[in-house]
């Protein structure tokens, strides 16, 4: 009987002891959103104060703006000038290609510096799609000016198809992409691959796959080329 109590007890206070690492977890957890959440309540604040905006930064974009009009209009979202306050941020983009047995792809690979004066990025999302065109280049723009938040945006203009894409990554690790209105949730893989096809629709991939955890680019693409779910888009091309 005495075993019985000894091992009820037991297992009573075990199941306690994990409620409460469990209960403990949670409000570490809701602590630290809650610490992001403030910090970037704090900034938005920031921005709407008009004492604080940066106004050598804003003449220098309305002076951009009005001498690259035309390339700005391209993008999906018309790049006017707006005010912000103070910020030390850079970011990055490099334009690739990747040529697989007799077929082309195109792609972007969008990041950010760990520091300004650092050379090491840290990438938020690649861009790939097949286009067979070796002419063809995509058109991005980067911009820093939501600090701490990541935006982007290009275009893939191809024979068939022009395709036009929206880029935003929050501090707090969430970060999406619109492929020709598909939302990407890129915290479920920050590789997209596009595969267009002749009626006009296309194909896509979403791997969890980044040129980070590579020594060499190379390697990365390599990778993709010769991912399994890769192989299968491309014969449901077929």
């Amino acid at each position: 009987m005495r075993r019985k109590l000894t091992l009820l007890l037991a297992l009573v206070l075990t199941i306690y002891s994990c409620n409460n690492d469990s209960q403990h977890n949670e409000k570490a957890s809701n602590v630290h959103q809650n610490s992001d959440l403030s910090k970037l309540k704090k900034r938005a604040i920031v921005n709407l104060d008009s004492c604080q905006w940066n106004k050598e930064l804003l003449q220098q974009d309305i002076e951009s703006y009005s001498k690259y009009s035309e390339i700005f209009e391209q993008y999906p979202l018309n790049n006017y000038a707006f005010p912000v306050a103070d910020y030390d941020y850079a970011v990055y983009s490099n334009p690739f290609t990747i040529k697989y047995d007799s077929l082309i792809f195109k792609g972007i690979q969008v990041g950010e510096y760990i520091n300004p004066d650092s050379d090491s990025i840290v990438t938020k999302m690649t861009l790939i799609v097949l286009t067979n065109d070796n002419q063809t280049e995509p058109e991005t723009f980067v911009s820093s000016r939501n600090f701490p938040y990541l935006t982007a945006e290009g275009t893939f203009n191809l024979p068939m198809q022009n395709f036009a894409w929206v880029f935003q990554a929050t501090p707090d690790g969430f970060s999406s992409l619109f492929f020709s209105m598909k939302l990407f949730d890129l915290r479920f893989g920050q590789t997209i691959v596009i595969y267009p096809k002749k009626d006009k629709s296309f194909l896509y991939e979403q791997l969890e796959e980044s040129p980070d955890r590579y020594s060499k680019f190379e390697n990365y693409t390599i990778s993709i080329m010769k991912n399994k779910k890769h192989l299968i888009r491309l014969k449901q091309l077929q």
